[in-house]
């Protein structure tokens, strides 16, 4: 339960820690809130089933047992919804198990798809030609962006090669490889000096399809800090016109993130879970490869750490990327910090409003004054005294009824 306006704040441990945790806890709300509503995820599950029956009906396709699977924020937990609106960008890999890279060039996988999608009747009219993918769009609601796939002979971990029709070569990728490797970095346990355990959660034809990955899962430290720096990352580009096409993409933040976290977690202890993200955060830039081409100019590097030949920075050839991603990560990086200087809700809301945008600010703010005020009335909303977590429970404050007299 907030107290942040009925104490004034003091540098004692217990208060400081009772901060930082109301701070992580609002944070992990406004993710949550950020998340695919469960209504969303469940029609975006139909549709996605109902593709993929499409997909292995095909003639064409069903010869190379095609295999669809999420990938993407998706299939991480890390889902945003957009700054404006409430279109999902929804990634899937079909994966042509027989197709060959040798055998089918970049062009041919990618219009066995796309041919399939555009001559069926229910699709005709929803898709949308990318450079890497075929997007289905579901007006106001979301697009699944589907990228067709083969087999990478030539990584011993199993990785994929993805078309790209303009350069028309095949892309190094592993997306399934990405998601082993994420989630055992996100379930790390940081150690906490002030509490026992952090807190992590909410208080057919031929081919086959798999199950679309659990949304009400506990999500962690990690998964927050990334939903944190994808949003601040979109209300930068507002805010910052010119860095707005150089921004990091999102598999920049999500990767160097999940290396911060995991040295982070083994670096030592933290006072709570808010100082493991001003840490995973602090340490991300850390991840970044720079090295010198023979013409003496710097060559940035963000590798996939799942499978040879991917460099997600490969645009960083131009000097312009790194300059708006070094800009933008002492913005979040100063956005975050500034939240624990902060004094009363207002203050704190109207920072979040700005790093983070309106809606679910608001939304969890809304929420969370209306438990306040219940709270107020039952006489059940406490104040923790200046004491150690450990007692403070015991010796909380009860807060009386404001009845609203005189002023």
């Amino acid at each position: 339960m907030s107290y942040l306006n009925y104490v004034t704040p003091a540098d004692t441990p217990a208060q400081q820690f009772a901060r930082k945790q109301e701070l992580f806890t609002l944070l992990d709300r406004i993710g949550q809130d950020m998340e695919i509503p469960p209504g969303r995820y469940k029609e975006a599950e139909e549709k996605y089933l109902a593709v993929s029956d499409v997909l292995h009906g095909c003639p064409t396709l069903s010869q190379y047992d095609p295999h669809v699977f999420a990938q993407g924020s998706f299939a991480l937990g890390t889902t945003v919804r957009p700054l404006h609106g409430d279109e999902y960008d929804l990634d899937f890999i079909c994966f042509l198990r027989k197709a060959h890279h040798l055998q089918h060039t970049q062009r041919q996988v990618y219009d066995y798809l796309h041919k399939r999608l555009a001559n069926h009747g229910v699709y005709s009219s929803m898709v949308e030609l990318k450079n890497r993918c075929v997007r289905i769009r579901y007006a106001d609601k979301f697009h699944l962006d589907i990228t067709p796939a083969v087999r990478n002979p030539y990584c011993y971990r199993g990785g994929l090669y993805v078309p790209d029709r303009k350069l028309v070569i095949w892309k190094a990728s592993h997306p399934k490889g990405y998601v082993e490797w994420f989630t055992p970095i996100a379930a790390l346990k940081p150690r906490l000096k002030m509490l026992e355990k952090a807190v992590e959660g909410r208080h057919v034809a031929l081919g086959t399809t798999e199950k679309l990955p659990e949304q009400q899962m506990p999500r962690g430290i990690l998964r927050r800090a990334v939903q944190f720096m994808k949003r601040h990352r979109d209300t930068y580009r507002e805010q910052y016109p010119l860095h707005a096409d150089y921004a990091p993409i999102s598999i920049i933040i999500t990767t160097l993130a999940a290396h911060a976290y995991q040295l982070a977690v083994s670096l030592g202890e933290y006072d709570s879970e808010f100082d493991v993200m001003n840490a995973v955060i602090d340490l991300m830039p850390r991840f970044i490869g720079i090295e010198q081409d023979w013409a003496n100019k710097r060559i940035y590097t963000v590798l996939n750490p799942t499978t040879d030949g991917e460099n997600f920075a490969d645009k960083w050839i131009d000097p312009k990327y790194y300059e708006a991603f070094t800009a933008w990560h002492q913005a979040a990086k100063h956005d975050l910090r500034n939240l624990e200087m902060l004094r009363g809700r207002d203050e704190i809301q109207k920072s979040l409003r700005n790093s983070l945008g309106s809606v679910e600010t608001d939304r969890v703010f809304g929420i969370q004054t209306q438990r306040i005020n219940q709270a107020r009335e039952q006489q059940t909303l406490h104040i923790p005294p200046a004491a150690r977590p450990s007692i403070a429970a015991a010796a909380a404050l009860p807060v009386l009824r404001n009845n609203f007299f005189g002023k």
